[in-house]
């Protein structure tokens, strides 16, 4: 070390708003979702877009309920991953576009066939997670292999009232029980600014087309979640 750098970090230690010789360990989730192309495509790709930034499907900003990373492809800590989560998400009928929030049977009827391509998408692509120039992570079928382990179960959905709807002959729901998760063996310890990328590639043809609803374009988030712990010094 330099004399200069010896001077600041004698200043940190005195004076600094933290520690930096001592570490804190807290449970932490890194996250992103994507806007899904209904047109099908071979690859998604994970955590390019940061926070405030424009997904480049859905043109819209991304807010902290969709990414949580303020710099595309890195951490804002030391991370140590435990976990790795999926996710395959029809977005909220009021978040959805006129065409879908406005048809009334959308849940029972409408959306059938929409349930229908997601499911062929369940079995298939591959998850890669890299840091650096190399590959740590290779999982096929990530959404059958690595649930979300959380959200309400759906056991049943019943028509009533007036009108006759025909059952629903298709539905997705991934596994919401926690012990389901694919556990990282030996979990991945991430330094912090260490750049990363991840990506779901389909190698067997791109991703099913999505149908419309109401004439609108259903909108689907894909979602990956690094389940961990965050290093921060103490303060």
């Amino acid at each position: 070390m330099t004399k200069a750098q010896i001077a600041v970090q004698a200043i940190q230690e005195k004076y600094g708003t933290f520690d930096p010789s001592k570490l804190q360990v807290q449970r932490w989730q890194y996250y992103d979702n994507v806007r899904l192309v209904v047109s099908g495509t071979n690859r998604l790709t994970f955590f390019s877009n940061p926070i405030g930034s424009v997904d480049p499907v859905s043109l819209a900003n991304k807010t902290l309920e969709e990414v949580n990373i303020r710099r595309a492809g890195e951490l804002d800590e030391a991370f140590v991953i435990m976990a790795l989560k999926t996710e395959i998400a029809i977005l909220p009928m009021s978040r959805q576009p006129v065409g879908v929030s406005g048809t009334t049977d959308a849940i029972i009827q409408s959306l059938t066939p929409v349930y229908a391509a997601l499911r062929n998408l369940y079995y298939r692509g591959v998850l890669s997670v890299s840091y650096g120039q190399k590959q740590y992570i290779q999982i096929e079928q990530p959404f059958q292999m690595c649930p979300p382990g959380y959200g309400p179960g759906i056991k049943a959905i019943t028509a009533t009232g007036a009108g006759a709807f025909p059952p629903v002959s298709s539905n997705l729901r991934p596994s919401n029980d926690p012990r389901d998760v694919y556990q990282m063996t030996p979990p991945i310890m991430v330094e912090k600014g260490q750049t990363f990328s991840a990506q779901i590639d389909f190698y067997n043809g791109n991703t099913p087309t999505i149908p419309t609803v109401g004439g609108a374009n259903v909108a689907v988030n894909i979602g990956v979640t690094f389940d961990g712990y965050v290093l921060r010094p103490i303060q």
